[in-house]
């Protein structure tokens, strides 16, 4: 009797597998059923693309968690030399990007041109997903030196890359819009990046998507957006961080305005509660 198994790893007449078809598809309930059934995830067949290359290039989301559930190599590369997050980063795709980001995908692969997924996005203008890779690059290379598990976030934030939207961090948020928007100056922002420790390949890739001769106030306010979601995630005083950091990168005023802007803010959002 023909093992269950077996009928899994069927291939039609161009050498494409089932599970192949399925994930190409989008046909998240055949996919569970083959991986029920340890389906080889990894099979040696035409075309070149890996399942999770195919759900990554078609965007079915709900297939690529099955996937990686399955044990799927996240890290696997096409003909290429791309790895599904390369593809994702290519196709501007957030959503996938922070699937596979939180799923402790490899950063520095490089596909057949020598280049990261970060500088494959930058290429692309996906200025959201240059963001989310700076993001995890800076997250991940700091839980490594602190020795941190990645599966097991120490802090009380939800461990997202995408844009902050909350609540919570509008105040902050305000002051950094209005220190990159109307206090920083051409080459300032880069000054503070680097006392943050952004490498330059990071700077660069901010700097890719221009618009202007006043593009540098947009990059400015994206590194400072990077530069709270890491002190967030590590549980920092965001206001009392950026002052301190201010006057140690030799920018004395601003850090002075900084905190004028911080008080001005808290005493308008005061009256708002009370009226």
């Amino acid at each position: 009797m023909e093992s269950p198994i077996s009928t899994s790893f069927y291939t039609d007449t161009l050498n494409i597998s089932s599970l192949q078809i399925a994930t190409r598809n989008g046909h998240a309930s055949l996919v569970n059923f083959l991986l029920s059934e340890n389906v080889d995830l990894h099979q040696k067949v035409e075309p070149k693309e890996s399942p999770l290359h195919l759900v990554v290039i078609n965007n079915h989301i709900t297939v690529v968690n099955s996937l990686l559930s399955a044990q799927h190599d996240i890290d696997i590369l096409n003909q290429k030399q791309q790895t599904p997050l390369h593809v994702a980063a290519d196709r501007g795709n957030v959503e996938l990007v922070e699937t596979l980001l939180k799923a402790g995908c490899d950063l520095k692969a490089v596909d057949k041109q020598g280049k990261t997924a970060l500088a494959v996005a930058s290429r692309s203008n996906h200025s959201l997903v240059v963001g989310m890779l700076i993001k995890a690059e800076r997250y991940y290379a700091w839980r490594e030196e602190h020795h941190e598990s990645i599966r097991d976030p120490s802090t009380g934030f939800t461990l997202t890359f995408k844009q902050d939207h909350s609540l919570e961090t509008r105040h902050i948020r305000t002051l950094l819009w209005d220190l990159a928007y109307h206090q920083l100056k051409a080459n300032e922002w880069q000054r503070l990046a680097r006392s943050w420790n952004f490498t330059d390949d990071q700077i660069r890739a901010i700097e890719e998507q221009w618009s202007g001769n006043e593009s540098f106030r947009e990059h400015g306010h994206r590194a400072l957006l990077i530069w709270l979601h890491g002190t967030l995630m590590t549980q920092g005083d965001p206001a009392k961080q950026l002052y301190e950091e201010l006057v140690h990168a030799g920018f004395p005023k601003l850090a002075e305005k900084t905190r004028h802007f911080k008080s001005k803010t808290d005493s308008n959002s005061k009256k708002c509660v009370v009226s």
